[in-house]
């Protein structure tokens, strides 16, 4: 037998599954005071239920047989409803609309690269979102199209607007895929770098949410050293050439935000690279960015003739 998180048996062996045409013993039914409530269980305890479930109905078993079995083996008391609704396709564990499978894609690394930026992992209740709240529009529609592609979503999930933090929202539902993004960055990697779309994807969402460009400057941030690192390998793959990277800023350093005007204590050291201005091209041809405003700038950095070459930062870091 195995054991789920909560102490409760999930599983039997064939011997104890009840077979077909089987009578109940009205003195089996269970004492509903033995039963440990709990109104809602884990993601992975009714996925096991919901196998279990389907195994007895297999067996012509009826509702109250499937019921009374369940309970012998796990000591959880499902409802009719619970069953009928399984049994029938009507209700699914995973989520009929949010059912996730690994894919490499585009829109996967898309993803990927948003939650690895600008994006959140969320846990509220029972809701494993998936969030994005930032200031253009158009990156918020396109993570949107994305999320909404993977998890095969005939629509795009809403953008909404919140006046109050002078940001646009989205936000999606799905715990398969909360858990796949829920682990360390460097898992993913051959969902990266499965293509060269898949890598440029990647790499465009962590611009659109990390890049930022001046002029001719464009500067890729990060408190993640490693990630930087890993982004400079990609792009050099796609023939774009980087700086060194460098420490930009220390830790215990103020922040202002530019949106509020308040005042923060940086936790951790932030560190920076740029693309060099003869790989601008370049990057426009197989990087670029979603966001308008940032993918004008870029075209006008190359309408632009260079005037002078920036000097190296004085705290570059040595890796």
């Amino acid at each position: 037998m195995n054991r789920g998180p909560i102490g409760t048996t999930l599983t039997v062996n064939g011997s104890s599954i009840s077979g077909r045409g089987t009578f109940l013993d009205p003195g089996r039914l269970p004492d509903r005071k033995e039963v440990r409530i709990r109104k809602y269980l884990p993601f992975e305890s009714r996925a096991r239920l919901h196998a279990l479930v389907s195994e007895l109905a297999k067996r012509s078993m009826s509702y109250q047989q499937i019921q009374t079995q369940i309970f012998d083996s796990t000591r959880i008391w499902l409802s009719k409803g619970s069953i009928s609704g399984w049994v029938r396709g009507i209700h699914n564990p995973t989520g009929g609309k949010n059912t996730f499978c690994a894919v490499a894609s585009p829109e996967l690394a898309y993803v990927i690269g948003v939650i690895a930026g600008d994006g959140n992992l969320n846990v509220h209740g029972y809701n494993y979102e998936m969030l994005l709240s930032v200031t253009d529009r158009d990156f918020a529609e396109e993570f949107s199209r994305c999320l909404a592609k993977i998890l095969s979503r005939r629509n795009p999930y809403r953008v909404r607007r919140s006046e109050k933090r002078n940001r646009w929202i989205v936000q999606g539902s799905s715990v398969l895929l909360y858990q796949f993004l829920n682990r360390p960055w460097q898992n993913l990697k051959s969902f990266l770098e499965h293509c060269e779309e898949c890598t440029a994807a990647f790499l465009r969402a962590f611009y659109d949410g990390e890049g930022c460009i001046s002029a001719r400057l464009l500067r890729l941030d990060n408190t993640q050293a490693d990630i930087l690192l890993y982004i400079q390998g990609l792009l050099r793959k796609l023939g774009i050439e980087t700086t060194d990277l460098n420490r930009r800023k220390l830790a215990g350093t103020e922040l202002i935000d530019p949106l509020n005007g308040r005042i923060y204590v940086r936790n951790k050291d932030c560190f920076d690279f740029r693309i060099r201005a003869r790989s601008l091209s370049q990057f426009e041809q197989k990087v670029g960015f979603t966001i308008t405003r940032k993918q004008q700038r870029l075209a006008n950095a190359l309408a632009t003739r260079p005037r002078f070459h920036p000097s190296p930062s004085a705290n570059r870091l040595i890796v």
